[in-house]
Order: structure tokens, then sequence, then C-alpha cells
């Protein structure tokens, strides 16, 4: 089974638009058998994270939304908070007065974290024989990033988790948890979105008020290689503007 990461960092320059996937140039990592394409109405897309809300969801998805010997690809999403500061031995320093050094070595090891955590949903995909393929997101806001994600790339099938104590919330619409924060948002109205809690789905209700689509905070940007890293990856870039 093929697995590739794919980075989507949140958007650093104010008034920089939005960049459409059809203009974006995807470079494969080596041995790849193709293009993947992001967007279709027939890719599932099931919010991950260190919760353990999160293989339930994933686990549903692979039971309800995926058929058997079905040519689904199935996308994990996961969130992760922006680099501000960095630990220090006296306390922590502001990721500006950092040395690269102490930069790169604390980012290789938050990149060790997400790829020991991403490991056990990539490998209930595996073991399901279903095709995955792994989309970061660098932002402190996870429902903001995964409703900009629904817009960028046109999801119609989005699994989100919650636990029982959020989902009890949840029903009237009193908590905040990021399942309600995507079902409140213009998110909802164009995409399908599954709410599971303990491997079962439950229903959320919609708030009445009309809402307006937010402009996407977050865009493609190029990335380094990461050909040490033990999983691939698919780097995105802008393309050039000729004049």
């Amino acid at each position: 089974m093929q697995r590739r990461i794919n980075e989507i960092e949140e958007e650093d320059e104010e008034g920089y638009g939005r960049t459409s996937l059809e203009t974006v140039r995807e470079s494969p990592f080596e041995g790849s058998s193709g293009t993947v394409s992001l967007s279709g109405e027939d890719n599932v897309y099931v919010g991950v994270g260190k919760g353990d809300s999160s293989m339930g969801a994933l686990c549903w998805a692979l039971d309800n939304l995926i058929p058997s010997s079905s040519s689904t690809l199935l996308f994990l999403i996961h969130v992760f908070p922006e680099t501000h500061f960095i630990p220090y031995p006296l306390g922590r320093l502001a990721r500006e007065q950092a040395s690269q050094e102490q930069l790169d070595a604390f980012m290789s090891q938050e990149r060790e974290k997400r790829r020991t955590l991403l490991n056990k949903f990539l490998q209930a995909c595996s073991a399901s024989k279903v095709k995955v393929e792994t989309i970061l997101v660098e932002s402190d806001s996870v429902a903001k990033a995964i409703q900009d994600l629904t817009t960028i790339l046109n999801i119609k099938k989005l699994v989100l988790g919650i636990d029982k104590s959020n989902a009890r919330k949840a029903k009237s619409l009193k908590g905040n948890s990021v399942a309600e924060q995507i079902m409140r948002s213009s998110a909802a109205e164009t995409c399908e979105v599954k709410v599971i809690c303990q491997g079962k789905e439950i229903e959320i209700e919609k708030p009445a008020t009309e809402r307006s689509p937010s402009k996407p905070s977050i865009q493609l940007q190029p990335k380094k290689d990461q050909s040490s890293d033990s999983f691939a990856w698919i780097c995105f870039s802008k393309p050039k503007t000729t004049s």
C-alpha cells in the first residue's frame, strides 16, 4: 500500500489569495504510480488527532463508507499547531530567536511525533486494504483549517470523531468541539459531515441561521524535500507567474 503525506500550511501573508488545485503543480515521490486527485466526490476524508474518538471515526468510515474492493480513496486530515516557540532549558524561545540548529532539531522531533501518531491510523487502513493518503495542515485552529479544506478540495464526505462528554453538549449545540464548529460553519452546507461517537453516528442539529462562506486562511505552499522521513511526501508548489 502506498502512503503519502500532503502538507498544507496556514496562510501567513495578508491578502494572499487562494490557490486553486488546478493551477498547482504536484511532484509525486519516486516510485509513485501517478498524480493523486485530492478532490473528488467519491473520496472520503477523516479528521484524525490525539483523541481516542479519531480511531472510532476512522473505523466507522472504513465499515460504512468504503465498500469491499472499492477504489474509493481515503484521506486522513491531521491539523497540528503552528510553531511559535521551542523548548529551552530555561523556559522557551520564540521561534525568531532560536538558531537554525535549534529549530531544525525541534521540528524533527515534532515530525517524529506526528509520524508515530499517524502510523496507527495508516495501519488500520492497511488492514482494511484501503488506499490512504494523509494531509497535514499547520494551523492553530483545527476547525477553521478543516472548514477551509472543504472549500479548497471540494470535500463532499467528511467524518469527524467526538468524545462522549462533548457529544452530550453537541446535541443541543452548546459545546465548542471541532465537530460542532464544523456543523455551524458554511462547510456543512456543501459537505456531508458524519459525526461519530464511540463507533456510532450521532445527529447534531444544524443552526437555522444562514452562514456565509469565509475566505480560506490556508494555501498550498512548497515544502522542502522530506526524503529522510520514513513516510514519502507529495510536495505542492505555487507556479511562478509569467509577465
